[in-house]
């Protein structure tokens, strides 16, 4: 069986099994977890910080990179980042990917801290939203969704 290192290319993952990709990462990866809520499937990867998310019928359909770090998530590696979304910055998404299809508002969520804005993008047929820090400008995590 193939061993995946902590660097990898989410967008591998896209369109495959969330168990068979959990059966996989569970050999070699030292923390995994597995939640599901309601209809959606969830595969954490704290320590590569990466999330892959499922639909009802368990195929990954999105999945999300740390570029910084966060309360659960360590960020990526540079490798990672790279196939991800190869920016450091906002102003490079835009520069990179054009007009932005939406702009994504910062949320206020009770008892936690407001969620970062984003920029979403249409990005080889995928949905990619790109959340970055209001101050500084750098991309905090790049959310990938598959598009129907």
């Amino acid at each position: 069986m193939k061993k995946w290192g902590l660097n990898m290319n989410p967008n591998k993952y896209l369109n495959v099994s969330l168990i068979d990709a959990l059966a996989e990462f569970r050999e070699d990866k030292s923390i995994v977890e597995y939640v599901k809520v309601e209809g959606d499937e969830f595969l954490k990867l704290p320590e590569c910080g990466v999330y892959f998310q499922a639909g009802s019928d368990g195929v990954i359909v999105a999945y999300r990179v740390y570029y910084q770090a966060s309360d659960e998530y360590f960020p990526a590696d540079d490798e990672t980042k790279t196939a991800c979304a190869d920016v450091e910055t906002i102003e490079e998404s835009i520069a990179k990917y054009g007009t932005p299809l939406r702009n994504v508002p910062s949320i206020r969520i009770p008892g936690r801290a407001p969620t970062s804005p984003g920029c979403e993008f249409l990005v080889r047929g995928n949905a990619v939203t790109v959340h970055y820090d209001i101050d500084s400008k750098l991309v905090n995590y790049v959310h990938v969704r598959r598009t129907f």
